[in-house]
């Protein structure tokens, strides 16, 4: 799937005030409109609690922007679309490595079907210096950076490109099963020399992934 879009949700506490039963139709339609279309791979993750102003994730992935939205164009138009609100994006595309010529392993299970417990994603920009550094120099750095990841080899990991197309240059998700060891990768990389070059890398989402049954209880 080329394009990948994170769209982050909250909710209108004046859906409480609807009979449940009203609510619970409301909820079992929006999510039959997700399942029924076969031109977006959608994920859902919670993440009530966990960041502000946000209680779920729908994690889009397509080979044609428009298919996109015109998802997201119907589900706001749901009964259960009318208590939303959408408080974050991201949105980024596929693209071969500059620094890897064949993605590895971990690259390439992000697009297997089977989702792992935690999804933690967010943007990041590299510096001006970084991109003023000579390629063969830069290789150098992140050849260094890769190898740490490779030792966290059960942690699968995604890296999208959007220089142009949003407001940062990547955005890098990581799916693991447990939030110790990827912590545990994210403070050694720390210690690289790729961290010097880093200008932004938040905010960051950590998402619960849920089947689609489950999703909508954080509403």
């Amino acid at each position: 799937m080329l394009y990948h879009n994170y769209i982050f949700f909250d909710s209108d506490n004046c859906i409480h005030d609807l009979p449940a039963k009203d609510v619970k139709k409301y909820k079992r339609d929006f999510l039959a409109l997700i399942e029924e279309n076969k031109d977006v791979i959608t994920y859902g993750y919670s993440t009530l609690g966990l960041k502000a102003n946000t209680r779920f994730l729908l994690w889009f992935q397509s080979d044609k922007l428009e298919h996109i939205q015109s998802l997201l164009n119907a589900l706001l138009h749901t009964d259960l679309g009318r208590f939303l609100k959408i408080t974050y994006t991201l949105f980024g595309m596929v693209r071969s490595s500059q620094y890897n010529k064949k993605p590895t392993v971990q690259e390439q299970v992000i697009d297997e079907t089977t989702r792992e417990k935690y999804l933690i994603v967010y943007p990041f920009t590299k510096t001006k210096e970084w991109h003023l550094l000579s390629y063969d120099t830069r290789k150098t750095i992140m050849i260094d950076h890769i190898k740490v990841g490779h030792k966290f080899a059960p942690i699968k990991q995604l890296l999208l490109y959007a220089y142009g197309i949003d407001d940062h240059e990547f955005i890098v998700s990581y799916e693991t099963e447990t939030l110790t060891h990827f912590q545990s990768l994210v403070m050694e990389l720390r210690g690289s020399e790729a961290r010097r070059y880093t200008e932004n890398d938040t905010p960051i989402f950590t998402c619960l992934y849920q089947p689609f049954q489950n999703l909508l209880d954080v509403i």
